[in-house]
């Protein structure tokens, strides 16, 4: 798995300053894994259609535009 952030750190110092969704589905993924994607897209410059979405996530693996999004 690529790591840019561990999920501590992610869960400790990003998570608290983001908004919670007050409608809608909870989302099927984590907010960990999600943010670590998105720091990894930022830290490597790669196009979101290629996103290694397979290597990042456990579990259920969501398309590059669940990440986006």
């Amino acid at each position: 798995m690529y790591l840019v952030l561990d999920k501590d750190t992610i869960k400790s110092e990003v998570a608290p300053y983001l908004p919670t969704g007050k409608r809608g589905f909870p989302s099927k993924f984590s907010v960990e894994e999600i943010i670590n994607a998105i720091l990894y897209k930022l830290k490597t410059g790669v196009q979101w259609g290629f996103l290694p979405v397979k290597s990042l996530f456990e579990g259920d693996i969501p398309s590059w535009q669940t990440v986006y999004h």
